[in-house]
């Protein structure tokens, strides 16, 4: 299979998980879009040599959350250069070095995610709900998304919208998964936090006690608050 062919279907496949994690990360709907093509045009430079160096252990849903990850950092990165470096030369210099080749496989298969009807799942019996309920409710989960630590944040994405194991996230983010399933059971804790505080729900102290006793084994399943998030993303995925 070419490489062309390759990310068409990882495309098919992952760019709306790819899209939402990226969503999750920036909280910017069209910059997430922007990052979400940036990634697939990456993936189509590097997919030969990934698949040539891992042969048969090539993981292409890992990989490509990776490359999103890193794209995500390299946009920050590109920020503190704004302020010399105008914005519309950086733009004009990318889409120099983009072959049409690229162009043509990303645009034609990657269909723009529309945020018109972002979260409502028929199947769950949320298509009667009233739309702006759901987007205030998808407005809540992003605030709270957005007040936790980068670290934590990035683990429950990949864990609850990504689907990911906490092996699977330790070898993304090259850490241990001790500290996976630590940054997990931080990040449910403070995500119901500050769910609470966005949506002005009250917390009881014994419920956040039950949240600090999560054990390790039942943190990697989504629970409380952090259903919203899931609820919010799977049925696009």
């Amino acid at each position: 299979m070419s490489a062309a062919q390759a990310v068409e279907a990882l495309i098919h496949e992952y760019y709306k998980l790819v899209f939402h994690t990226i969503y999750g990360l920036t909280g910017d709907w069209e910059e997430s879009q922007d990052l979400t093509q940036d990634t697939f045009h990456q993936a189509l430079k590097a997919i030969d040599a990934a698949r040539a160096a891992s042969g048969a252990q090539f993981r292409a849903k890992a990989w490509l959350l990776r490359i999103a990850l890193n794209t995500v950092r390299m946009q920050r990165r590109r920020r503190t250069l704004f302020r010399f470096i105008p914005f519309s030369h950086m733009q004009r210099e990318r889409r120099e070095q983009a072959s049409e080749a690229e162009e043509d496989v990303l645009n034609q298969q990657a269909a723009p995610v529309q945020p018109a009807g972002y979260g409502v799942s028929s199947a769950s019996g949320r298509a009667a709900e009233d739309p702006a309920a759901n987007i205030a409710e998808r407005d809540v989960v992003q605030r709270a998304m957005a007040r936790l630590p980068q670290a934590l944040r990035t683990c429950l994405l990949l864990s609850v919208v990504g689907g990911f194991s906490s092996s699977e996230i330790a070898e993304i983010l090259d850490i241990s998964e001790a500290a996976v399933r630590q940054r997990l059971v931080r990040a449910r804790k403070h995500f119901q936090q500050f769910y609470a505080l966005e949506s002005g729900e009250d917390i009881s102290d014994s419920n956040n006690l039950q949240m600090g006793q999560t054990s390790i084994a039942e943190s990697d399943s989504p629970q409380n608050h952090v259903t919203f998030l899931h609820s919010h993303a799977s049925p696009l995925l």
